[in-house]
């Protein structure tokens, strides 16, 4: 049994351990925003205390999605500090995943979280679309072999 979210706040300060997969399908990437938020981002969620990120990330893609993916290696290291009113600070720990074969690429409306939309897109598409943390993209159209750490301050 796990814990709670990784995740306090107080006034003015939130810390989140978020983990995020990297979703491939031929040459797009999935992508995730929820009702009223206005941009897309990597789904993925938090991670609760006594959860392993690997584990964490195969259950927010099953809530998300509605379908259990294979685990795939580390890609990224990304500490997000931003002030939205208060200062924000969120390390993310992205994960590679490719889209399973025997899956439909729009089998993308099974999960049980209220609200999440999804869409595939080109990397290339990222810079004409609402896209967090934007900082993101240039890494994304370069993501090699090897694990980066990304501050994107």
């Amino acid at each position: 049994m796990t814990g709670t979210d990784i995740s306090w706040s107080r006034p003015g300060e939130t810390f989140n351990l978020r983990v995020a997969a990297v979703i491939t399908y031929g040459q797009q990437i999935l992508l995730c925003t929820v009702d009223g938020l206005g941009y897309w981002f990597l789904p993925g969620g938090r991670v609760r205390l006594g959860e392993p990120t690997q584990r964490a990330l195969s259950r927010e893609l099953a809530e998300e999605l509605g379908h259990r993916f294979p685990g795939g290696p580390l890609a990224l290291v990304v500490e997000n500090i931003y002030r939205d009113g208060s200062l924000q600070h969120e390390i993310g720990l992205y994960y590679r995943v490719t889209w399973p074969a025997a899956l439909a690429d729009d089998d993308l409306g099974g999960g049980t979280e209220p609200g999440h939309r999804f869409r595939w897109a080109a990397v290339s598409e990222l810079d004409s679309m609402p896209f967090e943390p934007a900082g993101l993209i240039p890494v994304l159209r370069d993501l090699g072999d090897d694990i980066r750490h990304v501050v994107l301050d």
